[in-house]
């Protein structure tokens, strides 16, 4: 068969474990507002709840189209729903929490969440002075520089390029194809418009529990590092410029572009298609809308939009 260096996948939809309701139900602790369980209900894994499959674990919301018809008619075996689809007339297994969407997530990551084995692909590149967690996967035809650190359970995907100064925490993924670590778009120019490349000294620093996506280009610093912080969430297709700093928990979308010396706050949210101007601050828990042009910083908790982006009440 044809071995793309995945190993097993880094997410995996079932892996045949047995896991009860209860120990569902004690595992959301004081998430739980009410629940109404069978006895033996057993789950091994989890799906969509239309159309359901006996064993799994679904979830539902009550502003959903149809929940209260889905819930009667799906073969799943346990739900997680909000408390209005407490009242629905069904024999099914039910956990009552506040976030379904949010506690779903929880519970597959705690009791179905993928595994990879850990090693170095045969067809990887890792060069001497490169330290790689014994417990880390670097994936086929990946490359890994010089004074390259990856962390501890960090999966590095196939034909993925770390490049010299590049840091990786630990429990951290970069997807196939993203580069991280290459030289900045930076020029000065000579007297007769010539132009000049500013060296790129610095390097990556990326943090715990990070995930970067498939073909995501994160340049290295010039003379500080770019720095990527812990649970940053970076879909495919986005470029980070060099210097750019990234706080705790933001996101940013597919084909994002983040532009140098930019700082980006913790937990803001940069849709798909943004583009930010250099040396800007998009402030925490801000919003920056889908493919906005921002032109000026982003004050904490603003939401903004359109080209040039402007807050709705601008």
């Amino acid at each position: 068969s044809l071995d793309l260096g995945l190993a097993k996948p880094h997410r995996t939809r079932f892996d045949c474990r047995m896991v009860s309701a209860a120990a569902i139900t004690e595992f959301l602790a004081d998430r739980v507002l009410e629940h109404r369980l069978k006895r033996d209900a057993e789950i091994d894994g989890y799906t969509p709840a239309m159309p359901g499959r006996s064993g799994a674990l679904s979830f539902l919301v009550a502003t959903s189209s149809d929940a209260g018809a889905d819930i009667q008619a799906s073969e799943s075996s346990l739900f997680l729903v909000d408390q209005p689809l407490m009242s629905v007339e069904t024999t099914v297994s039910r956990i009552a929490v506040a976030d379904p969407r949010r506690e779903f997530a929880r519970v597959v990551e705690r009791f179905f969440g993928g595994v990879f084995e850990p090693g170095i692909h045969p067809s990887a590149t890792v060069c001497a002075g490169a330290e790689i967690a014994p417990d880390a996967f670097v994936g086929a035809n990946a490359y890994v520089a010089e004074r390259v650190v990856v962390g501890a359970r960090t999966w590095i995907g196939p034909n993925a390029v770390l490049l010299g100064g590049t840091r990786i925490g630990s429990d951290s993924s970069v997807g196939p194809g993203a580069v991280i670590g290459h030289v900045g778009f930076g020029y000065a120019r000579e007297a007769d418009g010539s132009p000049v490349a500013i060296p790129h000294s610095g390097g990556v620093i990326v943090g715990d529990h990070v995930e970067i996506g498939a073909n995501t280009c994160i340049d290295r610093g010039t003379m500080d590092d770019t720095v990527i912080c812990d649970h940053v969430k970076i879909d495919n297709l986005v470029h980070i410029a060099h210097n750019c700093f990234v706080g705790e928990s933001a996101f940013v979308i597919a084909t994002a572009i983040v532009g140098g010396s930019v700082t980006v706050g913790p937990r803001a949210w940069i849709a798909p298609n943004a583009s930010i101007r250099q040396k800007l601050t998009i402030g925490a828990d801000s919003v920056v809308g889908l493919g906005a042009c921002v032109v000026s910083d982003v004050p904490d908790g603003a939401t903004v939009m359109g080209n040039p982006a402007r807050g709705r009440d601008d």
